[in-house]
């Protein structure tokens, strides 16, 4: 684990904080992913983490099958979801 400082910069009405470049590739976060943050009021501090990618651990064969079939059975499936 590594210490930083960051400023908190305005953006909008809100604020920010910068991920450094080589912080968020040893992190492999990029533009456009969630972050979830935790507040520690107490502390004056927060974490926050990646959100994990719910299809990570998926084939994606499997998902692309997964997607195949529903689209065939789109008006079957719909009916089941109704009773």
């Amino acid at each position: 684990m590594s210490r930083m400082s960051q400023k908190v910069i305005t953006v909008g009405n809100s604020l920010a904080v910068t991920i450094p470049k080589e912080s968020a590739r040893k992190l492999r976060i990029k533009a456009g992913d969630t972050l979830e943050f935790s507040e520690h009021p107490s502390v004056r501090a927060f974490t926050m983490r990646a959100k994990e990618d719910t299809h990570a651990n998926v084939n994606p064969d499997v998902i692309l099958w997964a997607n195949a079939f529903i689209d065939k059975n789109r008006k079957l499936l719909m009916r089941l979801a109704d009773k």
